[in-house]
């Protein structure tokens, strides 16, 4: 039986500022298999890699990221006051940078799509061939119309709904066909969620584990992949 794939969450988060190119490289070095992250879009329609759909809690700038243009968010720099490892004067990779380092090391790409990209659809295609160069991709949403239009831009990639208690039809799992999988919560790892998801055949990534739960060191064959900020704890 394989091991679950270890997705570093928005990089090697737990040791570097989320979302950067510092980040994505020390989960590299830390042993991850694959780097999970955000995707917003600029003003002019650029893919970029950060969590927020505006930029307060990251630069300290009261701005959306829909209001900015491409070469204004390159200028912008994100970071945390008060903490070495993780102060500012770290870039805003663009997805294009992100997809460029997974096929330079050999990693796969968990892409998930944010707010500002659920708002424009009409890009969603334009992402999709971005990062179909990549032997390891997949892209997740909160947004199961953004899984229906990466669908219809790409019927062969594969897709990952992010499921939340009380937005998702828990006795028809079935329905949502535009999802090859299922990412969840890890306080989802108990019944009757787990019958339920599994029921349905799909593949089964858990996020939100730090790697010290008991279930990492025998996980059930129903779990393809764990996401993690501590990539480093899980070999």
């Amino acid at each position: 039986m394989s091991k679950p794939l270890v997705f570093a969450h928005r990089g090697a988060s737990g040791s570097r500022f989320e979302n950067t190119m510092k980040a994505f490289k020390k989960a590299y070095e830390q042993g991850a298999d694959g780097i999970e992250l955000d995707v917003q879009l600029s003003e002019d329609g650029v893919p970029f890699v950060i969590h927020d759909p505006e930029l307060s809690r990251l630069a300290g700038i009261r701005m959306p990221i829909a209001s900015m243009t491409s070469a204004e968010l390159l200028k912008v720099r994100v970071g945390r006051k008060y903490c070495r490892l993780f102060t500012g004067g770290h870039r805003i990779p663009t997805l294009m940078e992100a997809v460029l380092f997974c096929q330079t090391y050999g990693m796969a790409l968990n892409v998930e799509l944010k707010e500002t990209v659920a708002e424009r659809p009409e890009h969603i295609a334009q992402i999709v061939d971005m990062v179909s160069s990549l032997e390891d991709v997949h892209i997740s949403s909160f947004d199961y119309h953004s899984l229906e239009k990466v669908k219809e831009a790409d019927p062969t990639m594969e897709t990952a709904y992010l499921i939340r208690k009380k937005a998702v039809d828990w006795e028809q799992l079935d329905r949502y066909v535009s999802a090859d999988g299922f990412h969840f919560s890890q306080k989802f790892l108990k019944e009757p969620y787990i019958d339920k998801l599994t029921a349905v055949g799909k593949r089964i990534r858990v996020y939100g584990v730090t790697g010290e739960e008991p279930i990492i060191a025998n996980p059930p064959a129903f779990i393809d992949g764990w996401i993690t900020d501590y990539p480093n704890r899980f070999h």
